[in-house]
């Protein structure tokens, strides 16, 4: 029974503690926020001490990156990519450089172009393009988000495009840990793609709603590729990492035991609901008794965590470039 009334004064407003739940009293909340900030503390070091236990669950293939990709492209009546290992070598060297010069966009910091690492990979493009993402779980999501994108999906569905290399690379950007998704497509001096013929064609398949945190869009045209009668560009001294071979670039990423960003959202998660939990109580309860109060707006501070709820959801979502 002591038990009992312990939680009735913590979790109910009563004369017997003036009106105002227990654990929404000031030093409560505090004891919150301290517990979020030594929780999240402490998963960060034991990451460090234990990456393989403690980790970013991803599981990203290129096999299935390509079959999503080819299937949106079939659904839109063309023909599917193949998968290239000289434009997968040009997006693993990209996806390194991004990292070696901790940016996160098409062109670097030393001017160097998407097209830059397809030439050096030994790829002779008449047409290109390049995909970017990062920070996704899953390879449907990468590819749902890039259909979700105008500029991203136009590359995807461009009739013109033969060939698709990628690249799934983990590494540290900006000082947080990054999983980046390079996707190039190309196409060389051959005969274009021929399309299914619209009346063969299925029918375009629906595209999963998903909320994405997107940067602003930069459209990267595509440069034609010399002439025919021109030599071939060689590569750039020191363009590509030297652990790329001139097979398909290709990673497989093993979900850890703890996935460290699902484990902080649903920690943050629970505790901030749970004091809107309060809260409602709380209001139902000053207005069934119709306590006056001169502070105190349950209303607001509901909006407030809800608010904080959703921004967190949002923002562990992946973004694209």
């Amino acid at each position: 029974m002591r038990f009992f009334r312990i939680l009735y004064h913590w979790l109910v407003p009563h004369e017997g503690n003036n009106h105002r739940a227990k654990a929404l009293h000031h030093d409560a909340l505090f004891a919150y926020v301290l517990l979020l900030c030594v929780f999240n503390l402490g998963i960060r070091y034991f990451h460090g001490k234990a990456p393989d236990v403690l980790g970013y669950a991803i599981d990203i293939r290129v096999d299935q990156l390509l079959a999503a990709t080819n299937a949106q492209r079939e659904a839109a009546g063309l023909s599917p990519l193949r998968l290239d290992n000289t434009l997968s070598v040009a997006a693993a060297a990209k996806a390194s450089d991004m990292f070696a010069n901790n940016y996160w966009a098409h062109n670097s910091p030393q001017g160097k172009t998407p097209w830059d690492f397809i030439i050096a990979s030994g790829y002779r493009y008449t047409l290109a393009g390049e995909n970017l993402a990062k920070n996704f779980q899953t390879s449907d999501g990468v590819v749902d988000a890039w259909m979700n994108s105008p500029t991203h999906k136009a590359n995807i569905v461009k009739g013109g495009y033969r060939d698709v290399g990628f690249a799934i690379v983990n590494g540290v950007l900006n000082g947080e840990e990054t999983t980046l998704v390079v996707q190039m497509f190309g196409a060389t001096n051959a005969a274009p793609v021929a399309q299914i013929p619209k009346a063969e064609a299925a029918a375009p398949a629906p595209v999963a709603s998903e909320v994405v945190t997107e940067e602003p869009v930069t459209v990267v045209p595509a440069e034609p590729a010399a002439a025919n009668d021109e030599p071939v560009k060689q590569p750039a001294i020191g363009l590509l990492p030297s652990f790329i071979s001139n097979t398909a670039f290709e990673q497989v990423i093993a979900s850890p035991k703890v996935n460290i960003p699902g484990l902080t959202n649903t920690m943050t998660v629970i505790v901030v609901g749970v004091l809107i939990g309060l809260l409602a109580v709380d209001a139902f309860v000053v207005n069934k008794h119709r306590v006056v109060r001169l502070t105190g707006h349950n209303m607001a501070h509901i909006l407030f965590l809800g608010t904080i709820i959703v921004s967190g959801l949002m923002l562990s979502r992946g973004s694209l470039i």
